[in-house]
């Protein structure tokens, strides 16, 4: 069986050293690193239920759009019957109205010829 040699293990051991004096250093100069990372993460949980709260508010509130608008679709569509049915019953109305129009403007032409045949004899 080969014997397992350890390469590097000086460097692996220094670099180890350095990293760990340069944290203890970093705490050292910031003796409020633990306290404020605390409350950093307290606020990031504090954000993130908000948005959670958020989210599950817009989708109850997308719901009821959709309800609203399914709601909002069927009175349009009574609407548009309607006046469907307002224009139907309508159009002979209109017709039969049209027709007396040009009766009566045919009168009163016929009596205003009558009124300046009278005039000229």
């Amino acid at each position: 069986m080969a014997k397992k040699t350890k390469k590097h293990s000086w460097l692996k051991w220094s670099i180890g050293t350095w990293a760990g004096f340069k944290g203890v250093e970093y705490l050292l100069n910031h003796p409020h690193f633990i306290r404020d990372f605390k409350i950093s993460m307290k606020e990031y949980f504090t954000n993130l239920s908000e948005f959670i709260d958020s989210l599950q508010s817009l989708k109850a509130n997308s719901a009821q759009l959709q309800v609203e608008l399914k709601k909002a679709e069927r009175t349009v569509n009574q609407i548009t019957k309607s006046v469907d049915r307002f224009e139907y019953k309508l159009d002979p109305r209109i017709e039969k109205i049209n027709e007396l129009k040009k009766h009566i403007n045919s009168e009163i032409d016929h009596l205003q010829d009558q009124i300046l045949d009278k005039k000229r004899k």
